[in-house]
C-alpha cells in the first residue's frame, strides 16, 4: 500500500487515512467514507466574512452553499428573540452617535431594533439589512426541511426559545460553550441537538484543553451531539494549538461516543491547506468564517483519495454493510418480523417493502398480489393485493407457510411495529423500499427513527422527495435489470450497460445530490463474466467514492464466495443479497485473507 503524505507542523507525516497498519489492524477512520454533502460546514455567524453577519442575507447565502449557518440570539427589552452577536452596536454601527454605540440589543424594543441598518458596515452594497427575529428564522427553516441552523444563545430563556422554535426542533442545533446549557436545552427540546464548542483562545499548549476534556469524561459527554474544538494557527512556524496529536486523539474519542467531531480553524481563513491538515487529523466537519474555502478544500480532499483504494484497508470489517433483501432473503418468509430479526441477528440491515392496506395502514409486503405467498388460497384472493384488504384482514393471512411449514403462522408486520422495534434498538437500521405509500405520511409515521432508515428507490425523484421530508434519513438509489444483461457483450452499444451509463450521467449532472448509497445489480454468466463489466464497476466505485457515496452491488442469485471477493476487489463496499449468511461468511473470509 502506498503512503500518503502531508506536511503537518513542519514535519512530514503519513496522513491518517494512509498510514501503514500493523498486520491485522483495523483501518483508520477517514471522512471520505461519509457522503460529501453530509459533511457539516458550519458558517460562523451565517457566512460572516462573505455577507453582513447574522442577517437574513447571510443565512440564505449559507443555505445556498449547502452549509449550516450559525447565528447568535439575544432578547430585546420587550421580550423578542432576535439575531445579534455583539454586546453593543459599536462595531456594527461605526458611524452611529457614541450613545447609540454603547447600547445593547437588550436596551431596545423590537420595533426600535428593526429600524437599525446592520449591513452597511460591511459595504454599501449591503446597506439596509435589518436585524432578524427568531420567528423569521423559523419561517425560513420551514420553507425547506433540509435546512438547519446552529443557535448560539447570548441572553435567552431556553423555555421561551423552545416554544418559539417548536415546529422546527429537528432543524435546530443549540450551540454553546457550556455543557450545562446542553443538558438544559435537551430538557426542553429533546428532539433538537446540542453542540458544544471548546475554545482555546490564548492557549499556547494542550494543558487547558486536556483539562476540559477530562471534565467532559466525568459527565460521559452527556447531552452532546456534536463537539467542535477551536484550532489556532501560527503562520510563522506552522504550529497549531491544540497540537496535531491532541486533535487526532480527540477525534477518535469523540467519534467512539457517537458524537460528530468538528474543528474550527482560526487565523487562516483563506488557506485551504489548514482545512486539509485538519481532515488528515480526523475532523468530521468544520466551523468557519469562510465556508467557500472550507468547501473547496473538502471537494479537493474527496477527489484526491488514494489511487490504490481497497475495501480491506479502508473499511473496518464491523462497518461493512450487508443488506438482507426482503428481510433475510431466502432464509425466512420475506418481509416478516421473523425475517427482520434474523437479518439483524446476522449483522445485516434488513430491507422492508412497504404498501398501504385499504384502510391506510402501512405494512411490509412486496408483491402486487397474494398468488406467490398464498399458493393454496382461493383464486379470487390470489388476485387481490394488500391495497384490497383492511389491516385486520391482512393480519389474518399466513405469510410463512409458503416457505416451509416450520414458518406456518407468520403474519404481515405493520410499519408501527417496525418503528417500535427500531426505537427499542437504536443501533439497528432498516432499508425501506416504497411500493405504494404517501411519502409525507411515511415521514410523519417514522419521524422518531429517521436516522435509522434508508430509503431504497430506483427513482431519483423519490430520493429527492424523501430527503425533503426526512432529511436525517439516508437514501439508496438502486439500478437493476437482471434479465436483459446477458443478451450480448457487457459493453454492447445501446445495451443494458450503456443505458446504465446514461443513468449515472444523469446523476452526475445533479452532482449525485441526495444520494447516500448507490446499488448496481450484477449478473454473472456461466463463464464468470460480470454484467455490467468489471471495468464499468471499478470506475463506478471510484467515482462514487469521490462523493463519499457507499457503492453497493447485488450479486444476482449468487452464493459463491469467489463472486463476492471479486466484487470487493473491484471496489464494492457493500452488498445486497438474498443469501445474507453466505455473503457475511464471504466478507469475513475476504478480511481474514489480509
Amino acid at each position: 500500500m502506498k503512503l500518503l503524505h502531508g506536511l503537518v507542523g513542519g514535519v512530514v507525516l503519513g496522513a491518517v487515512a494512509g498510514l501503514p497498519r500493523a498486520e491485522g489492524a483495523e483501518p483508520v477512520w477517514n471522512i471520505r467514507d461519509k457522503p460529501l454533502e453530509r459533511v457539516s460546514v458550519v458558517a460562523h455567524r451565517g457566512a460572516g466574512d462573505l455577507a453582513p453577519e447574522n442577517t437574513m442575507e447571510a443565512l440564505e447565502l449559507s443555505w445556498s452553499m449547502g452549509c449550516i449557518p450559525e447565528l447568535d440570539v439575544r432578547t430585546t427589552k420587550d421580550g423578542h428573540l432576535m439575531m445579534f452577536h455583539d454586546k453593543n452596536f459599536a462595531r456594527i454601527m461605526p458611524h452611529a452617535p457614541p450613545e447609540m454605540k454603547k447600547k445593547r440589543l437588550e436596551d431596545l424594543t423590537y420595533a426600535e431594533a428593526k429600524q437599525l441598518d446592520v449591513g452597511a458596515f460591511r459595504g454599501p452594497q449591503f446597506a439596509g439589512q435589518r436585524i432578524v427575529s427568531l420567528a423569521e428564522i423559523c419561517a425560513a427553516l420551514k420553507k425547506d426541511r433540509r435546512r438547519a441552523a446552529y443557535i448560539d444563545v447570548k441572553n435567552v430563556d431556553f423555555a421561551k426559545m423552545a416554544r418559539e422554535t417548536a415546529g422546527v426542533h429537528e432543524q435546530i442545533v443549540l450551540a454553546t460553550g457550556s455543557e450545562a446549557d446542553c443538558a438544559a436545552w435537551k430538557a426542553v427540546a429533546p428532539r433538537s441537538e446540542a453542540f458544544l464548542w471548546v475554545g482555546t483562545w490564548g492557549d499556547t499548549n494542550d494543558v487547558n484543553v486536556e483539562k476540559r476534556f477530562a471534565r467532559l469524561r466525568e459527565i460521559n459527554f452527556a447531552h452532546i451531539d456534536r463537539l467542535q474544538v477551536h484550532c489556532h494557527f501560527n503562520t510563522n512556524n506552522n504550529r497549531m494549538v491544540p497540537s496535531d496529536d491532541f486533535i487526532r486523539r480527540a477525534g477518535v474519542e469523540v467519534r467512539a461516543r457517537g458524537i460528530e467531531f468538528q474543528t474550527m480553524p482560526w487565523n487562516v481563513p483563506q488557506l485551504e491547506a489548514a482545512y486539509t491538515r485538519l481532515l488528515d487529523l480526523g475532523t468530521e466537519g468544520f466551523g468557519t468564517d469562510r465556508p467557500d474555502v472550507a468547501l473547496r478544500a473538502l471537494r479537493a480532499y474527496y477527489r484526491n483519495g488514494p489511487p490504490d483504494w481497497n475495501v480491506r484497508d479502508h473499511i473496518p470489517r464491523a462497518r461493512f454493510t450487508v443488506q438482507a433483501h426482503r428481510g433475510a432473503g431466502d432464509l425466512a418468509p420475506e418481509g416478516s418480523k421473523e425475517a427482520f430479526e434474523l437479518g439483524w441477528k446476522l449483522g445485516c440491515i434488513p430491507e422492508a417493502d412497504l404498501r398501504e392496506t385499504r384502510d391506510g395502514v402501512i405494512v411490509s409486503f412486496h408483491d402486487n398480489n397474494f398468488a406467490r405467498i398464498l399458493p393454496n388460497a382461493p383464486e379470487e384472493l390470489k388476485k387481490k393485493g394488500v391495497a384490497d384488504l383492511t389491516f385486520a384482514e391482512v393480519k389474518e393471512l399466513d405469510v410463512g407457510s409458503f416457505r416451509n411449514q416450520q414458518f406456518a403462522g407468520q403474519r404481515v408486520i405493520s410499519l408501527a411495529e417496525m418503528v417500535g422495534i427500531l426505537k427499542a434498538h437504536p443501533e439497528r437500521s432498516l432499508y425501506i423500499d416504497i411500493k405504494k405509500v404517501d411519502f409525507h405520511k411515511l415521514a410523519a409515521a417514522t419521524a422518531e427513527v429517521h436516522p435509522q432508515l434508508i430509503l431504497a428507490s430506483t427513482k431519483y425523484d423519490e430520493i429527492k422527495l424523501w430527503r425533503e421530508v426526512a432529511p436525517k434519513s439516508r437514501t439508496l438509489h438502486w439500478m437493476g435489470g437482471p434479465a436483459a444483461w446477458m443478451s450480448g457483450p457487457p459493453d454492447a452499444p445501446n445495451g443494458p450497460q450503456a443505458k446504465l451509463a446514461q443513468r449515472l450521467q444523469a446523476l452526475r449532472e445533479v452532482n449525485f445530490a441526495g444520494i447516500d448509497q448507490l446499488q448496481i445489480h450484477v449478473n454473472t454468466s456461466p463463464e464468470g463474466v460480470f454484467y455490467p463489466s468489471e471495468d464499468f464497476l471499478r470506475e463506478a466505485g471510484r467515482e462514487l467514492r469521490a462523493h463519499g457515496i457507499l457503492f453497493q452491488t447485488l450479486p444476482w442469485k449468487q452464493k459463491d464466495a469467489k463472486i463476492f471477493h471479486r466484487l470487493m476487489d473491484l471496489g464494492c463496499a457493500s452488498f445486497a443479497t438474498d443469501y445474507p449468511d453466505a455473503a457475511q461468511a464471504a466478507v469475513s473470509d475476504y478480511y481474514r485473507a489480509r
